[in-house]
């Protein structure tokens, strides 16, 4: 948002929108408050301040994540805040639950509060206000990419990752595998999807059409997709995940069901959930990078904040390259070959 359009939206001039927002004394009270409200409720930060982001650190950057139940994101903010304490630097963490909405009031503060930079897990839709402050800050896309923001990614080959999956099922013999993943409208979702679609023909996909399941990353959507999986014809005989929230409830359900891992259904996890230990066998899963992906983020904020002088958002994204980070697979016990039966 800028002076020029929130004049527009006011219906008065650029001068008097300007003289408002410095409190000159030859606007009235009533006009000055309503250009104050005008500008919370857009967006827009007085150049002042964007002045103040370019031209002087304030040693404090943001996280922005959709929610603190997440392993991933619980792994990756904590190793980021301790190196955060170690080095006294300040950070503003800021929770969106996945609404665009949120995501803006979460951004805007951070930028009021004149960090020197963003690191930000982005929603499947950011309002076109936050694609406008995000060309006003130095900011970082973490884990998930949206085409519309310009910010460079710190993120993990999920296509790789899930092909890895399926590989490793194919050659225990199966052939029926099912997946439940997160919505394509997320970065993730889609290329977790793709990299399991890549490992079949389109015939192959067409026969499996009935096992493959997106929705939210949220518990509940794993449990209800599995059980509507398993009640299909003809059942998968092995099942790869796409979100380390679906796990619990999936074993959960299966347990509801008494469909026993492995030797009814093959499982491979997405990510080291960390009640992992608690269960009786151990997990087949992708292993996600996540030392790899909080130490680039530690490299992105100390470059920001040790700069002799504030990078502008055009240098900064300029001179920053996205970082892909490869999964591995973990054998354990939840997956085996596959026996045919009589």
């Amino acid at each position: 948002m800028t002076i020029k359009k929130l004049a527009a939206i006011l219906g008065l001039s650029h001068t008097t929108v300007s003289r408002a927002l410095n409190d000159h004394p030859a606007i009235s009270q009533a006009t000055k408050e309503s250009v104050l409200q005008a500008a919370r409720e857009y967006g827009y930060i007085p150049n002042s301040a964007a002045r103040a982001l370019r031209n002087a650190s304030t040693g404090a950057f943001g996280l922005v994540i959709p929610d603190i139940q997440n392993d991933f994101f619980i792994t990756v903010t904590n190793a980021i805040a301790h190196v955060a304490a170690e080095r006294s630097w300040q950070m503003m963490l800021g929770i969106t639950s996945d609404k665009p909405e949120m995501e803006h009031t979460a951004l805007l503060r951070l930028m009021t509060a004149r960090v020197d930079g963003i690191i930000f897990a982005p929603t499947a839709n950011p309002v076109p206000e936050t694609q406008e402050l995000i060309t006003r800050t130095n900011g970082v896309q973490l884990l998930r990419r949206h085409r519309s923001l310009q910010a460079p990614v710190i993120a993990i080959d999920d296509r790789h990752g899930i092909s890895l999956a399926v590989k490793h099922l194919r050659e225990l013999g199966h052939q029926r595998i099912g997946y439940i993943g997160s919505s394509e409208e997320l970065s993730t979702g889609y290329e977790r999807l793709q990299g399991f679609l890549q490992c079949f023909t389109l015939a192959e996909q067409t026969a499996l059409q009935a096992l493959i399941h997106v929705g939210p990353p949220q518990a509940g959507f794993g449990g209800d997709a599995f059980r509507r999986i398993m009640a299909a014809d003809m059942p998968p005989t092995a099942l790869v995940l796409g979100s380390p929230r679906y796990a619990m409830s999936i074993l959960l359900a299966a347990k509801e069901k008494s469909i026993r891992i492995p030797d009814d259904l093959s499982l491979v996890a997405y990510g080291d959930v960390s009640w992992s230990s608690l269960l009786e066998m151990k997990l087949t899963y992708i292993s996600l990078p996540e030392k790899q992906i909080a130490d680039a983020c530690v490299a992105i904020i100390d470059r920001l904040m040790n700069q002799e002088q504030t990078l502008t958002p055009q240098a900064f994204y300029a001179s920053t390259d996205s970082q892909i980070f490869t999964p591995s697979l973990v054998t354990g016990d939840s997956t085996k070959a596959f026996i045919a039966r009589c």
